[in-house]
């Protein structure tokens, strides 16, 4: 008597396994468009040596400025630098 329900229920189970396997497999991952500065061919990554504590100040000073990062200063800045060698 238990036997029986037992194995129905094994059954069951093993069915819903299934199902629920299947709809894990049918989701793909959404591509995602990449817009970042790391994928634009126009930039490209660069090192430098910095101080500590100059590199602290200017976190600092960029948290205030949302809209600008290090990477903006830092084009900002050779940028001016570029500007003034060549006008000299």
């Amino acid at each position: 008597m238990f036997d029986d329900a037992l194995k129905q229920a094994k059954k069951a189970s093993t069915k819903t396994k299934d199902k629920k396997v299947a709809k894990v497999e049918e989701v793909k991952p959404k591509k995602r468009k990449s817009s970042g500065k790391r994928t634009d061919p126009d930039f490209k990554q660069v090192g430098a040596y910095i101080r500590k504590d100059t590199y602290l100040q200017i976190q600092r000073l960029l948290l205030e400025q949302p809209d600008k990062d290090f990477s903006d200063l830092v084009e900002e800045l050779l940028t001016d630098y570029l500007n003034n060698q060549l006008t000299d």
